[in-house]
């Protein structure tokens, strides 16, 4: 518990002096329930009171378990920077603590949130991106892309996480050159998704695949599950050339798989 109010230490307490609960037992029950698979206000406040007597050989909860009411209103006023800072803080503690998972696959992705926008912006709604950790199935941190760019939002995700030995895939819209470069200066290799909006890439890579033609190395694999069937078959050839040629950071070789 000392460690985790250490993590925490730097977000303020917006409430009042005379406020019950304390603010880092809060905050503790609300991670706790959300690694557990809480979702809302209502989660938290039955997680608390399921696990009240484990809570309390570390809380004191002098005032037991905070309401569902309490837990809204505690977040709808937290400031929410340096709550991301701690939860960021308290990601990469939890995987030093687990042996390093941040050398696994670590998955970029943005969602935009429907109907979170402004009144007037609906052109505008807000993009979250995320940097996700498939080993332990971990968010590692997310930020707001400023102005609704993905792509700048992703760029500085980067920076709020360790990535070196990690392998990153990402989406169409982040092969770019920047991106690549982004991702090898921290340490990270790329697994890059290739589409026709890359079209001088995507043909070079097309016309390398067909000069390969049947010696390529690949490997099948194939699984029955929701009522379906698929094969799937994965080539693999190395393509240092096309780094050169599309000044594309470090790219080593394409992938292709095909799936019935």
């Amino acid at each position: 518990m000392q460690n985790f109010r250490a993590l925490f230490a730097d977000i303020p307490d917006p409430r009042d002096l005379n406020a019950h609960h304390d603010l880092t037992e809060i905050l503790f029950i609300m991670v706790a329930a959300s690694l557990s698979g809480a979702n809302s206000c209502v989660g938290f406040a039955e997680y608390g009171r399921a696990k009240e007597a484990l809570l309390r050989q570390f809380l004191n909860l002098r005032h037991g378990i905070p309401a569902h009411d309490t837990f809204s209103r505690v977040l709808r006023h937290l400031d929410p920077q340096p709550l991301e800072a701690a939860l960021t803080r308290f990601v990469a503690a939890l995987g030093a603590a687990l042996g390093q998972p941040g050398t696994g696959p670590i998955a970029l992705d943005g969602k935009r949130l429907r109907g979170a926008y402004d009144t007037g912006c609906a052109h505008m709604s807000p993009i979250v991106v995320s940097a996700y950790l498939h080993e332990t199935r971990m968010v590692l941190a997310q930020t707001r892309a400023p102005h609704c760019s993905e792509v700048a939002g992703t760029l500085a995700l980067l920076r709020l996480i360790a990535l070196a030995g990690a392998t990153v895939t990402a989406d169409a819209l982040h092969c770019t050159r920047r991106m690549a470069a982004a991702l090898r200066e921290r340490g990270a290799d790329y697994v890059l998704t290739l589409k026709g909006n890359r079209s001088r890439l995507a043909r070079d890579a097309a016309a390398l695949f067909a000069r390969a033609g049947d010696g390529a190395p690949f490997a099948e694999a194939g699984e029955t599950g929701h009522g379906r069937r698929e094969h799937r078959i994965a080539w693999v050839i190395p393509a240092p050339e096309l780094a050169e040629r599309h000044r594309f950071r470090d790219l080593a070789a394409l992938g292709r798989i095909e799936s019935w």
